[in-house]
């Protein structure tokens, strides 16, 4: 069922906050997880600030109901354009299940694979595609900051929330003083909720592209988001500086992001 916790979780396994929904299996909460700010203060990260999802396509009524109580005010879409046109998403204008007061933003994201339509070179492990989109893609990670600013809950999302949405996922829980280990943990959570889409989607690529490609693009490998931490870190320091200083984020810009996924704003959404 989709929303179901992890099975077997151990002592040191995050307690991850999912919504329950009928038409989407990987969107959770980045609430939950402690935080050291630069300043030393400690605390937990809140809920009701950022959500990071899988493709919304597939959302029921009671599933916008459901977002709409939890105080969605945005929905940040990084898939391709390719992905979109062929998978709309529902809160776009003009589509089923739109709310006037959710703001619909899409920021193209290519990941090789799922945004090409399988006609890219498959990369060869996805900490690889990882690498390359802080990189080459610092405009995109800016964009997608300026849009997570404002009032309300945020929920950024690609197809199977996993690798785009990773990214995006370690860079705000890193802004925030979350350390090393609970990233890697959020990140590989997705394993858990979309074990079997991915598994499936693994099969049909195979399928269509004749040959057998890498598992490790379709599982959530800890290892992959370990190797991407250690490039952030080896060339550019931290996710406040690779932010502010390659990507060029505004530093008020994310002094805000970073108080609001620390609980200490105005105005925070409570998870309901």
């Amino acid at each position: 069922m989709a929303g179901t916790a992890p099975n077997n979780p151990s002592e040191s396994t995050p307690r991850f906050q999912d919504l329950v929904l009928r038409g989407a299996r990987n969107v959770r909460d980045l609430g939950g997880y402690p935080f050291m700010a630069e300043g030393g203060q400690t605390g937990t990260t809140a809920h009701g600030a950022f959500l990071r999802g899988d493709a919304l396509g597939g959302l029921r009524t009671q599933d916008f109901a459901r977002l709409d109580r939890y105080g969605l005010r945005r929905v940040i879409d990084v898939r391709s354009s390719f992905e979109v046109r062929h998978w709309p998403d529902p809160y776009a204008p003009g589509r089923r299940g739109a709310r006037q007061n959710v703001e619909y933003v899409h920021i193209p994201m290519l990941d090789q694979l799922n945004s090409s339509g399988l006609r890219g070179q498959v990369p060869r492990r996805m900490s690889d595609v990882y690498l390359q989109l802080l990189d080459n893609d610092a405009e995109s990670f800016r964009l997608v900051m300026e849009a997570l600013d404002g009032p309300g809950c945020a929920l950024f999302h690609c197809r199977a929330g996993k690798d785009r949405t990773g990214v995006i996922a370690m860079l705000l829980l890193g802004l925030a003083g979350v350390d090393d280990a609970q990233i890697v943990a959020d990140y590989a959570a997705t394993g858990e909720y979309m074990s079997f889409s991915m598994h499936a989607q693994r099969a049909f690529v195979a399928v269509v592209l004749r040959r057998r490609v890498p598992r490790s693009l379709f599982v959530a490998q800890p290892a992959e988001m370990e190797r991407t931490l250690s490039h952030l870190h080896e060339r550019y320091g931290t996710a406040r500086a690779y932010l502010q200083d390659y990507a060029g984020c505004e530093p008020a810009l994310l002094d805000r992001l970073a108080a609001r996924l620390r609980g200490n704003h105005e105005g925070s959404a409570a998870a309901r």
